[in-house]
């Protein structure tokens, strides 16, 4: 999809979540508005898109469905990976640091829907974190 969003740096990423305006998380901040809003209702949130200005005005825009979740404002860290194993081992890492907290609320984010997983989250705000679930 394109969009005409105005100039600046070559690249922007942001993230949509219902009822919130679009999260900036990296490149050129400027346009994410206007990428957004060019999805329109091509994609269902929570999304994050990829914005590359591809000449003058015109921008390149894609996204890719994801899932988010809340966890308490003071959960520590930008990154989280939890590995949880078949016996129900738990191996929890915050910014690339082992540590014995634990965060129900990030359990919670897996839905029971595997009884062995690797989790990764990353902070999208205060309380939003963008997650990933993969089986083991």
């Amino acid at each position: 999809m394109t969009a005409e969003c105005g100039t600046g740096a070559d690249t922007s990423v942001f993230v949509v979540v219902r009822e919130r305006p679009p999260i900036h998380v990296g490149g050129d901040e400027s346009p994410v508005a206007c990428l957004a809003e060019s999805l329109g209702e091509s994609i269902k949130p929570p999304f994050r898109a990829v914005g590359v200005r591809q000449d003058g005005r015109t921008w390149a825009v894609g996204a890719v469905s994801i899932q988010v979740a809340e966890l308490p404002a003071d959960t520590e860290g930008e990154e989280l990976m939890l590995t949880v194993t078949q016996e129900g081992e738990r191996a929890l890492e915050v910014d690339g640091r082992p540590t014995a907290a634990l965060i129900p609320a990030l359990e919670e984010a897996a839905g029971g829907r595997y009884d062995a997983y690797f989790l990764r989250a990353t902070r999208l705000d205060e309380r939003l974190w963008e997650i990933g679930l993969d089986p083991l």
